[in-house]
């Protein structure tokens, strides 16, 4: 997982640019962070939860978030640039960062402290389920934090967007997902009709510096939201329930055909829990219920 931490440690000094609500229109990525954070804040509000631990807080913005609500919070990662920029954000807000300390989700023993200054109402994970090795464990590790009926909230790469985006994550979920089990004649056939007909050179690969690799070389993993359901239930949870974002509401390689229209429109439907995000929106949240 080396290059996981350098690619976060390189990525620490600007990722708070991504929750900056006066950059929603501007920036150059997609403010997707900013809407997911904004989903929270309203679950958490609505359950009336009163703590919350943090695993993977990134640069601190999400935490920082949950503490300004008056929630007690605790947080940890495995970056260390991560970990100063994010103590450094509580510093400068007013809250203590002794509360966030170093802990890699997928070791338990590295949790030990951190479990014990809980329970918390409830346990979040953004962006971190993408890049662990085993599902299982961390959702097994996130569960020690909270008592029977806390609140998991749990992040994942939408792998269902690819049968919209018609470009090479198309042919990678129809060929090693759809037709996973499948006669190898069978599915060279199927790429080969499909290949044509796709966008294969895109989405383009984000790659990194001689300091620091880039999203896509390290590992970022999709998740089925079917199977990621099945997963949670299976680990004593219930209550599952989706919170969908990153809307496209075209496919993403039309995008600037459209213009700021394609921004805008995605805005409008952020927020909503609609089916159709299962299918237009990158990214998801599955919030469930402890046993």
């Amino acid at each position: 997982m080396a290059e996981v931490v350098e690619h976060y440690n390189a990525s620490a000094p600007t990722y708070s640019e991504q929750y900056d609500p006066d950059k929603i229109l501007t920036s150059a990525d997609y403010p997707a962070n900013f809407f997911r954070l904004k989903k929270i804040k309203q679950r958490i509000t609505e359950l009336g939860l009163t703590s919350v631990y943090e695993l993977g807080i990134g640069d601190g913005s999400p935490i920082a978030a949950m503490a300004e609500l008056g929630l007690r919070v605790g947080g940890s990662d495995f970056s260390e640039g991560m970990l100063e920029v994010a103590r450094a954000q509580f510093r400068a807000k007013g809250f203590d960062p002794s509360v966030l300390t170093w802990g890699d989700i997928q070791d338990r023993e590295t949790l030990q402290e951190a479990i014990a200054s809980g329970p918390y109402d409830a346990v979040m994970a953004l962006g971190v389920l993408p890049h662990v090795r085993d599902e299982g464990q961390v959702i097994d590790n996130m569960a020690a934090f909270i008592p029977s009926g806390g609140t998991m909230f749990l992040q994942f790469r939408n792998s269902m967007l690819s049968l919209y985006s018609f470009n090479r994550l198309t042919m990678e979920f129809i060929t090693g997902e759809l037709l996973a089990g499948q006669p190898e004649s069978i599915r060279t056939v199927v790429e080969a009709e499909l290949r044509p007909r796709l966008a294969m050179d895109l989405p383009p690969k984000r790659t990194g510096t001689q300091q620091a690799p880039g999203y896509d070389e390290i590992l970022a993993k999709f998740h089925n939201p079917f199977e990621l359901e099945s997963l949670v239930r299976s680990r004593g949870f219930t209550d599952v329930r989706f919170h969908w974002y990153n809307y496209h509401v075209a496919p993403p390689m039309l995008a600037a055909s459209i213009g700021s229209d394609f921004r805008t429109a995605g805005i409008a439907c952020e927020g909503s829990d609609d089916w159709r995000g299962m299918f237009l929106c990158s990214a998801g949240v599955i919030e469930a219920t402890k046993s």
